[in-house]
């Protein structure tokens, strides 16, 4: 289930970026009451040129609803070892590898300007 989620996620941004990414990197931040999140949305080129991209909206959703059901199943299953859920992540997916990696945050950690 969990692998999944992980794989869902890792498709809609895929799917989502322009063409020639060859790695992306998408911040993503829930406020506690779950009802709203930030997005920081990266690329770089197959000439490793750095973009900031702004999908379509449907994305964003997508992966709001997405990273709400990755919550609920950490939560679920026991998986916060009686610590507070995370915030939120960073997903970064190296397309030319296929890799996918996932680094939770436990605080605050997109500022309104961040496009680090």
């Amino acid at each position: 289930m969990i692998d999944d989620l992980y794989n869902k996620i890792g498709q809609i941004l895929v799917s989502s970026y322009p063409d020639d990414a060859v790695k992306i990197i998408t911040k993503i931040e829930i406020v506690e009451e779950n009802d709203v999140a930030t997005y920081v949305f990266i690329y770089f080129d197959n000439k490793n040129n750095r973009k900031q991209f702004v999908p379509d909206p449907k994305v964003t959703n997508d992966i709001f609803h997405t990273m709400l059901e990755l919550k609920k199943y950490f939560i679920d299953n026991n998986l916060t070892n009686g610590k507070p859920i995370w915030a939120g992540c960073i997903v970064e997916i190296d397309i030319k590898n296929s890799k996918i990696d996932f680094e939770f945050k436990y605080e605050r950690f997109i500022d309104v300007d961040d496009d680090e």
